[in-house]
């Protein structure tokens, strides 16, 4: 295999992590494409240049969201921010692919998505401190990355400890309640859970003080207990 090829092979391996589009193909769209390797757009607030796809950002966006799971709206602004410099590092990491071809290629590989990155590459080419910039760019956006994710993750973890709190004082007067032989209405006590989901979250922990009393019980028959 040539080299060419090899790289265009290489390049074709990394489409996936650098999420690149095929870009515009009107020629005002293309005029706008040819500034997809400017600063701002590595460090800037826009996520996605004209060269890119949108659908492609979309469905990146809406997966990483699901797994970084914001509740509230300060947690999702902070996962916002996570997943927008990820897809910034994978822009950059595309670009650096794209350089290295450049300095083995003179040739286009005739497909959209590489001559989209090749053509970003060759952009930063014209810059003699175009690898240093592309590190110091992708040192910054971890930098942010890892500022947002770790707020994220602080606010989630207190969000859940309240929620743990609520749920058991909930679970506590719905059990009195029942006692009492009288219905609960959560939302009375200012509660968001719901009556079913605080009746299944009490059946489920009379159901684990069940199992647990088994299998004290089994170890105290068998003399395993201290």
């Amino acid at each position: 295999m040539s080299s060419a090829a090899s790289s265009t092979a290489q390049l074709e391996a990394n489409r996936a992590n650098a999420q690149l589009s095929t870009g515009p193909t009107s020629p005002d769209g293309k005029r706008h494409s040819s500034l997809n390797a400017t600063r701002h757009g590595l460090t800037g607030r826009v996520a996605v240049l004209p060269s890119e796809d949108v659908k492609v950002y979309e469905a990146f966006s809406a997966e990483l969201m699901t797994s970084l799971d914001p509740k509230t709206p300060l947690e999702r602004e902070l996962a916002k921010t996570v997943v927008d410099q990820q897809w910034r590092i994978n822009r950059i990491r595309s670009i650096e692919d794209g350089m290295l071809v450049l300095s083995d290629s003179d040739t286009g590989a005739n497909h959209p998505v590489v001559d989209s990155t090749l053509a970003a590459a060759q952009a930063f080419l014209q810059n003699s401190k175009a690898f240093v910039n592309l590190t110091i760019y992708e040192q910054r956006i971890h930098r942010i990355m890892e500022k947002a994710l770790a707020q994220l993750q602080q606010l989630q973890a207190e969000r859940k400890e309240r929620e743990r709190i609520e749920l058991d004082r909930a679970v506590s007067l719905h059990r009195q309640a029942e006692q009492q032989g009288k219905p609960y209405d959560p939302q009375a006590d200012g509660f968001v859970f719901s009556k079913e989901e605080i009746a299944a979250e009490w059946k489920r922990r009379k159901r684990n003080q069940s199992a647990n009393n088994a299998d004290w019980y089994e170890a105290r028959k068998s003399g395993n207990l201290a």
